[in-house]
């Protein structure tokens, strides 16, 4: 079976998020009908795979609210399928963990919201809490989610889903809150593509092959 769950992260320097997807892949085990790809960072990530795909697990940091520089393009694609062709991946389900610097209060936890946000947009529907490292999980019962604690109870959820097919119904957005709420805040800054463009670097992405067939 060729692979038909997307692992895609964003990182900074300090590499969490590129930690915590490789928690996530080793943590899969053999589940019926899933086949996972490695872990591919945003940059390298061939968006038109998703056409192929059942799962996309994504995991990502933030600062000031924007992405990693190695998340840039994956994020250029997917502003682009959620506003510009909404419901072009509504044969995807999805999940999100993670990670925040408290020291940017406004903007805490805002690109997996956002991308979780942009990703149901775009039709996918999410499969699992989104896991926020540190916050509260109600899936989990607890109020300091961990990747290591998290993975295995996603993992679980992608394969009840997928054997649901297109009668699963999708897990609501602010799930993870339903025990306890954050301590920060649950807001989602929602920038525009003119704004992603001032923050990357070079020319702007090539579009998606799947989108002119839209």
């Amino acid at each position: 079976m060729a692979p038909n769950v997307a692992l895609v992260y964003g990182s900074f320097f300090m590499g969490d998020s590129e930690r915590d997807i490789k928690t996530i892949r080793d943590t899969f085990s053999q589940c019926e009908g899933l086949e996972v790809a490695e872990p591919v960072q945003g940059t390298d990530f061939d968006f038109d795979s998703l056409r192929d795909c059942k799962v996309l697990i994504v995991c990502t940091s933030s600062q000031y609210g924007f992405p990693p520089k190695n998340f840039e393009k994956f994020a250029h694609h997917l502003l682009t399928a959620a506003t510009e062709h909404p419901g072009c991946l509504s044969h995807l389900q999805h999940a999100v963990f993670g990670n925040g610097d408290d020291t940017y209060f406004k903007t805490y936890m805002n690109m997996p919201r956002y991308m979780d946000m942009l990703l149901e947009k775009a039709g996918s529907k999410r499969l699992y809490a989104r896991g926020e490292n540190g916050e509260p999980c109600a899936p989990l019962d607890t109020a300091t989610c961990r990747c290591a604690d998290w993975a295995p109870a996603m993992w679980k959820a992608a394969e009840a889903s997928v054997k649901e097919g297109s009668s699963f119904k999708a897990v609501p957005f602010d799930a993870l809150w339903l025990k306890k709420k954050s301590e920060h805040h649950h807001k989602v800054t929602q920038w525009d593509m003119k704004k992603l463009a001032k923050k990357m670097v070079g020319k702007t992405p090539a579009t998606p092959a799947m989108f002119s067939k839209l």
